[in-house]
């Protein structure tokens, strides 16, 4: 396996995930997965190997991303699609049910957060990526995405009030 595949199978479904989020749109975000990988492929030998794959490979996915939403000059909070969950044998149908509504939910919740929002939230809450990272991919101060992503995180859990408790989704 070269190196890039490598890197590939590591990055690959994180980025795809993002990207989904982040746009609401399977045909868009495929489009841009493809752009990303592309110029990762493209620019993987020049790269700086200074451990930073992840935030590389992410710098390049939101920067896809912004340029995009400046083509296109559309609205970015059209409802996004559900991912595919499938229940197991054993669960309640009810259950899964009430599970993949509250999903649709939470993805409708993000799906109406402003693109700068958004892209803070998903990066910390979705990625792993630090408060300094996320902030630094996005061109802004560590407190500014602190506080951009704890108010997104309330808003959503108010919004889903009396659910459940979902504090550990977010």
């Amino acid at each position: 396996m070269s190196e890039f595949d490598a890197f590939f199978k590591t990055y690959s479904q994180a980025i795809w995930s993002y990207l989904l989020r982040l746009l609401g749109d399977r045909d868009r975000a495929a489009d841009l997965f493809q752009r990303v990988f592309f110029k990762a492929y493209t620019h993987f030998q020049g790269r700086r190997s200074t451990g930073g794959e992840r935030a590389w490979v992410f710098t390049i996915a939101t920067n896809e991303a912004r340029d995009e939403v400046r083509r296109r000059r559309r609205d970015l909070l059209r409802p996004m699609e559900l991912p595919e969950m499938s229940s197991r044998p054993e669960e309640d149908p009810s259950v899964a049910a009430e599970d993949r509504e509250l999903a649709r939910e939470v993805l409708r919740g993000i799906a109406e957060l402003p693109h700068h929002q958004r892209e803070l939230f998903l990066l910390v809450r979705y990625h792993g990526f630090s408060f300094a990272e996320a902030a630094f991919l996005c061109g802004v101060s560590v407190s500014a995405a602190k506080m951009s992503v704890t108010r997104t995180h309330a808003k959503l859990l108010r919004k889903l009030a009396g659910r459940i408790d979902l504090r550990c989704l977010l």
